[in-house]
This record gives structure tokens, sequence and C-alpha cells, in this order.
């Protein structure tokens, strides 16, 4: 049942939805005594999974089901912030009166989602450095993943998603759209701009990435695009090169300890501390190999740079990714396995609350009740064959021939880590590049 289940998953191209991308059916070739849904939303501004928890709790909760039969696990638990009101109502509405799935109420703070700290949210279980769930005994999935998954027993495959087009856009909205659908079509469905001066981010303020090309189409992990002016703080942050942020980091770094305080993995237990890990560039120090290694374990969550040093306005997080590129580079593998992680006394008090980061991030105007906009349609999408955990999909489909909406077009060699793409609307193959399959209606 377990291999039936997992593959019908696999074949259906479905991978983290989060943000992550790291193909479900590997999760749920698991077993484990608890799965735990990520309904938190962590990025600032995004409503997606909101709206999702709200419109379909019940295919949630079939798809908890499953993954539940899958990985022989005996309850679910569904992490949601409280001050979701509406979708706290909908998913208590849902629950199976066997009271094998519930939820758990978290607080309003960044970074919710992150799955260490959601797993410790949810369980009071402390995953191990350079651990996974599995090493707690937990499974954790995005609910829009299960979403899908439901959806893909029912013999549906990943074909669209839920979007949040938040910012400087003349309306923002939550839509629904095709994988493909290309970032300048978003743009014309949230109405345009409202300025000139422009940058558009795949996904949030904290994590996203910047979309050189607007002609490119999104993918199955875009849960958000943000627009935001090129002059604002989120933007010069991310644009800041790292020839900069070390010459800047030689200059400015006090070593106050705050990108350390307030990391949320340090707080957890983790031997990650940004503020020494600066010092090895300040210094010269090549010595202090374990704040060089511990770049791999940070999350990228962005706490160290936008709120610890938002005054010297440096970069741990930056130097942590260069490390990290680097020591995979020379075959380096990550040293640091901890288990006796011991919590900090001070993890509540630390949490970064939201109102709080929205104000000091200069994001407090676009903190608005998105409304919820439906399906719209398109008539060409650009499907990206790499955006995913694993090796790159490869085409099985030729330029011209004609494609209906679920129809295969690409895949990962079976026995490589990978995904399906499927076609995600009616029409013609118009192109094939290395990356890519464009369709045309």
């Amino acid at each position: 049942m377990t291999n039936r289940i997992t593959h019908i998953i696999k074949q259906a191209g479905i991978v983290g939805a989060g943000g992550a991308g790291f193909p479900a059916y590997v999760k749920l070739e698991a077993h484990v005594n608890t799965i735990t849904a990520n309904g938190s939303e962590c990025e600032p501004l995004l409503a997606s999974d909101r709206y999702v928890m709200i419109q379909q709790a019940n295919w949630i909760m079939k798809g908890l089901k499953v993954a539940m039969q899958a990985t022989g696990a005996k309850e679910a638990i569904i992490g949601v912030k409280a001050h979701y009101k509406e979708a706290v109502a909908a998913l208590s509405a849902a629950l199976p009166q066997d009271k094998s799935i519930r939820l758990h109420l978290l607080g309003n703070y960044y970074p919710a989602g992150d799955e260490f700290l959601l797993v410790y949210d949810v369980t009071g279980k402390v995953i191990p450095e350079g651990g996974l769930p599995l090493d707690v005994n937990v499974v954790v999935c995005n609910v829009t993943t299960l979403m899908q998954i439901a959806h893909a027993m029912d013999g549906k495959p990943v074909t669209e998603r839920a979007v949040t087009l938040a910012g400087e856009f003349q309306s923002p909205k939550v839509v629904v759209v095709p994988i493909g659908t290309t970032y300048k079509d978003l743009i014309n469905i949230a109405g345009g701009f409202t300025r000139n001066d422009v940058v558009l981010i795949d996904g949030g303020p904290m994590m996203g990435k910047i979309v050189d090309d607007w002609n490119t189409g999104m993918a199955k992990t875009t849960s958000g695009v943000l627009a935001l002016p090129k002059d604002h703080f989120i933007v010069r942050m991310m644009t800041k090169t790292l020839s900069q942020m070390v010459k800047l980091s030689k200059a400015a770094c006090c070593q106050c300890f705050r990108c350390t305080d307030l990391c949320p993995r340090n707080l957890i237990g983790h031997h990650l501390f940004p503020h020494m890990t600066m010092r090895t560039i300040d210094y010269n120090n090549a010595e202090m190999t374990d704040h060089i290694t511990s770049a791999f374990l940070c999350s990228q969550c962005g706490v160290c740079e936008l709120i610890g040093c938002d005054f010297m306005l440096l970069s741990p997080r930056q130097i942590y990714a260069a490390y990290r590129k680097e020591l995979v580079k020379k075959g380096i593998k990550n040293p640091h396995r901890r288990t006796d992680c011991k919590v900090s006394s001070q993890f509540e008090n630390r949490k970064i609350a939201i109102p709080m980061l929205l104000k000091k991030l200069d994001l407090e105007k676009y903190d608005i009740d998105i409304p919820f906009a439906g399906k719209q349609e398109v008539t060409n999408v650009r499907i990206a064959l790499n955006r995913h955990v694993g090796k790159p999909a490869v085409a099985t489909v030729r330029p011209g021939q004609t494609v209906r909406t679920c129809d295969v077009i690409a895949s990962t060699p079976e026995d490589q880590l990978g995904t399906v793409y499927h076609a995600s609307i009616d029409g013609t193959v118009v192109d094939i590049s290395g990356d890519r399959v464009e369709i045309a209606r």
C-alpha cells in the first residue's frame, strides 16, 4: 500500500510547496509516529496557505490521512497561527472524530514555519544538528502539499497553485494560477504597479529571491510574488555583493552578539554563532574551523541580517552561504552532529514578533487584508524543469506537439531524485530550451 501511495505522489509531481521543493514521495517512504502539517505561512505578507486552509480544509485532512497511512503515523498535528481565525475555524470543523488529527495554535512570530522550530513548538522535540524531522520520528509537510497529495489520490497532478501578489501592485490579491505562469502575466493579473521603480521578489521579504527575468515562469514552489521599490531596505540588502559585505564587515562589525542572540537555530541549542563566524573574516582567522563549517547549520532565515544587524547592515547569512558553497565545492561534509541540544531559556522571549518585524523592515503599509480572487486563466506558460531538489527533469515532449492539461511533459530519470512535470494548460509546445518547456494555447 505504501509503495502504491508514494508511486502516485511521485507521478503527480508533488514537491514541497512551502518553498523547499523536496520531492514529497521520498518523505512518505519513512516510518514515523507523527505527521506535522505546516500551516504557519512563515513569510510575512503572504496569505496563500491561509486561503488553502480556509477553502480546502477537507482536502488537507484527506492528504494528512494518506500521509499517515503511508508512514504508519499514529497522530497528525497541524501547526497554524492562532490569529488565523478563519483558517482555525475551517480546520477545526474538518477534524476527524477519531481525534487522530489535532490543531496546535502557534504564536505570530518569525520564523514559525522553519521546520526545526515548528517541530519543537508542536512536539517539544529538538531536531539534532545536521538532522531532519525524521530523526525525532516526525515528518513535516506543508498544508498545500497535503492538499496536492489528496488531489493526487483523486487522479489530479500538480498543475496549479495559490500565489500571493503583494506589495506595490495596483490590486494585491491571492490567485490560483497554472504552474509556469510568467511573472509578467502575474503583474498584469495584479493590475500593474503603483510606481515605476519596482523589483520583483519570488517568495517573501525574508528569504525570497529577486526575479531578474520577468518573462520566466513561476514554479511549484512559488507561494508569493512581492513587488518592492528598488531603493527599499530589503532590496538593498539582497543586492549587496559578497565582496562589499566582506569589506563592510571588516570595517563595521563590533561583535555585539545581536546576530547570535536572535539566531533561531542557536536558540534551539545548535552550535551556530554568527558573530564568531563574522570574526573569522574580520581577523582573517581561518583556524576557527567550527565557526566556518557551522555554515551547514544555517537555515538562511535572515534574522541575523535583517533584524539582528539592521543598524550596521551586515549579513552573516550571506557569509554563511558563501562558506557553505566553498565547503561543498571542496567536498567537505557537515561535521556538526550534536544530539544533546539544549533549548535556550530565552527561546520564547527572543521570538521575532511579526508586527515588530514589519515595522522594523518598513513593510507595514503592505500588511493588508489581501482578497482571494480565485482561478486566473493565462494563454502561455513557461514551466521550468529544475526548480526542485534533485536532478532536473528531462522533456518528454517535442516542439509542435499538442498537449492537454495534466499530460506529462518532463520527468527526472527513475533512478535519480527528482520529479515529474505536467502541462498546466491545454495548448501546443512552442519551445523547449534546456531547462524549460513553453506551452501556448
